[in-house]
């Protein structure tokens, strides 16, 4: 989740929770406080080069993962309130989003997504590849912020990998799902060795992670919980 500290340009979103199944009613589903990123630095940007579709297209993308990062699931409705546009208008953005290959999950379309690769797979890829964040988020209409966050993220577990940590060590440790931590240890198998990556890996490593011995004695001293 983003945590108690809510950023510039942010605002708190209560969406239904991500794990409530379909079919329930509206009053009997649980909600989760989730915060989105409403106006973004880049968004300016994209206003007078591509126009208002566009910028309402980035932002759909953008605050559907940020609802899913945070365990929550936005609704149609909810975009076109958020939006200041109509629930048909969402749709076709929807659905003009998965033509070019761009899957926006909602609480109508997540299970119809699958399980493919995750979207911070592929933008982590894409920093890999050599692409800057502005690049990044220009691209995939994810915010800054977010970017930021899954490549901390991948970093960490970049780390650990390269001081011999188990996939189940690092998944405890980073309170990642098993999924996400096969996705960035796949990608550090594919990448590491790729001359185009080198100075993104050179960067990762430079950080400090504590050893596996060090770390491993902490989580077993008496009054440590283990994850």
């Amino acid at each position: 989740t983003f945590g108690e500290e809510i950023h510039e340009g942010q605002i708190v979103f209560h969406a239904a929770s991500a794990s409530e199944p379909p079919g329930k009613r509206i009053s009997e589903i649980k909600t989760v406080a989730i915060h989105l990123t409403f106006h973004d630095r880049n968004d300016i940007n994209i206003l007078s080069e591509e126009g208002t579709s566009a910028l309402r297209k980035h932002k759909v993308i953008r605050m559907a993962n940020e609802a899913l990062d945070q365990g929550g699931l936005l609704t149609q409705e909810d975009l076109a309130v958020l939006l200041c546009t109509s629930r048909r208008t969402i749709r076709r953005d929807i659905k003009e989003l998965k033509q070019q290959g761009i899957e926006v999950p909602t609480r109508g379309t997540l299970q119809d997504i699958g399980p493919g690769v995750s979207h911070k797979t592929k933008i982590v890829k894409m920093w890999l590849e050599g692409y800057e964040y502005t690049d990044i988020e220009r691209k995939t209409g994810h915010s800054g912020v977010s970017v930021q966050r899954y490549l901390s993220g991948f970093s960490t577990v970049v780390r650990f990998c390269s001081r011999g940590y188990s996939l189940q060590e690092i998944r405890e440790l980073t309170d990642m799902s098993d999924r996400l931590v096969q996705e960035y240890l796949d990608l550090y198998e594919t990448f590491k060795d790729r001359p185009e990556s080198q100075i993104r890996f050179q960067q990762i490593l430079s950080e400090s992670t504590p050893s596996k011995k060090s770390q491993l004695s902490w989580n077993k001293r008496p009054g440590v919980m283990n994850s």
